[in-house]
């Protein structure tokens, strides 16, 4: 028998305990506020930084000042790589991540990854090669930004430790796995450098890097291959590798998923050479450089544009606006007055024709998939990371213009 001084003290004791764990989770509350908000002040210039260094890369006539452009592009790239990589394995070991499953194209995956890619390998003229055999379930039931994170992470490490003119092969298969889900296996192989026994065996502990004269100029946190395998773990999955020095890596990850049906028809239209000539967007943006960028963006796609500074210009940008004037507006997050999801659900809750139909793409530096619901919970059709990259923006747009239906009311 206890007694009551017993079961005061235990009471005392959870009291305690419950206090404490109040204490813990607003320490917690604040420093991943204080970490989203660092981290989007921080990224936001560096956006711009590699926005207009791509642009002059691109549109310079000078090779050494195409050059220069070039090594400050890949300077910051990397910079916002560390940045990411060491915010993402924070929240790995947090326990703080949330999957949001929903169906998901294989096709589309290739395109979405494709278009991140294929500029860094063509960098180093890398053979790069995406393919398909045996898939009877095309799209899967799967949380499709840390699918494609895991594949970004893989691939960006084969470029890296692939020498230039060898190639880099992305495969996906499927088996039948138990109880009506698919077993979809992912091959990323390459012919590079490969690793060695002994760092195979801790490859995958945060920042594990193998250090010989192979690898001493080439840069990276040794987070990549960490996150990859943190993120299949959660997914379920199972991720493995085959290396020999000299020869090269292969890195096998299967997933069991869920399938979710055929896509439709129009997630599979080539699109990315859709002309949007005569169609008008807005771009509501509080950062000048990247207003400016996203603006040259669209133009350069065909578009008419307007631009205006924060959520509460853009919705009444939109409200004097007759009706079917714009077709898309390029909405920013955090923004001064009115941010961007706020000036998004006003926008759809008008009582007029074209709150529903007008396509609303959300841009943010900040592309976690709870930012990318917030988006979609206020009515955007998409979400875009920062910095823009100009192949996935028009891919996204193309996809929004053709298919049937994209109204979000």
């Amino acid at each position: 028998m206890h007694t009551e001084e017993e079961y005061l003290a235990a009471l005392r004791e959870i009291t305690e305990l419950k206090g404490e764990l109040s204490r813990l989770r607003k320490r917690y509350n604040a420093v991943t506020e204080f970490m989203s908000h660092t981290s989007h002040e921080i990224r936001t210039p560096m956006n711009s930084i590699i926005s207009l260094a791509t642009i002059g890369e691109e549109e310079c006539y000078g090779r050494a000042v195409g050059e220069y452009f070039k090594h400050i592009r890949e300077s910051a790239e990397y910079q916002l790589e560390i940045l990411n990589d060491v915010l993402d394995m924070a929240r790995i070991e947090s326990g703080s991540i949330t999957l949001y499953p929903e169906p998901y194209s294989l096709e589309d995956l290739a395109d979405n990854i494709s278009a991140i890619i294929a500029p860094m390998m063509e960098q180093k003229q890398i053979d790069f090669h995406f393919e398909f055999h045996d898939i009877f379930a095309d799209k899967l039931v799967v949380d499709k930004l840390r699918l494609r994170q895991i594949f970004l992470n893989l691939l960006s490490n084969a470029a890296k430790f692939t020498p230039e003119r060898g190639r880099v092969d992305l495969t996906v298969s499927q088996l039948a796995s138990g109880g009506g889900k698919v077993r979809t296996v992912f091959t990323v192989k390459d012919n590079g450098i490969g690793m060695s026994k002994e760092f195979t065996d801790r490859m995958f502990m945060p920042f594990s890097q193998e250090r010989n004269s192979a690898t001493a100029e080439i840069q990276g946190t040794g987070l990549g291959l960490a996150i990859a395998k943190n993120l299949t773990d959660l997914m379920g999955g199972e991720m493995r590798v085959k290396s020999q020095p000299g020869v090269g890596t292969a890195f096998i990850v299967e997933l069991d998923c869920e399938p979710a049906g055929e896509a439709a028809a129009a997630d599979k239209t080539a699109v990315r050479n859709i002309n949007f000539a005569g169609k008008r967007a807005l771009v509501v943006d509080d950062h000048s450089i990247n207003r400016i960028l996203e603006v040259k963006l669209l133009k350069r796609a065909g578009f008419e544009t307007d631009a205006v500074n924060n959520g509460y210009e853009g919705l009444k940008k939109f409200m004097a606006s007759d009706s079917g004037y714009y077709d898309l507006i390029l909405m920013d997050i955090k923004m001064p007055v009115m941010d961007g999801l706020e000036a998004a659900q006003k926008i759809r809750a008008l009582k007029r024709s074209d709150a529903d139909a007008v396509k609303i793409v959300a841009m943010s530096a900040n592309a976690y998939p709870e930012d990318v619901e917030q988006s979609k919970k206020a009515g955007m059709n998409e979400h875009i990371a920062k910095p823009v990259i100009p192949a996935v923006l028009y891919n996204q747009l193309a996809k929004l213009f053709t298919a049937k239906s994209t109204a979000k009311r």
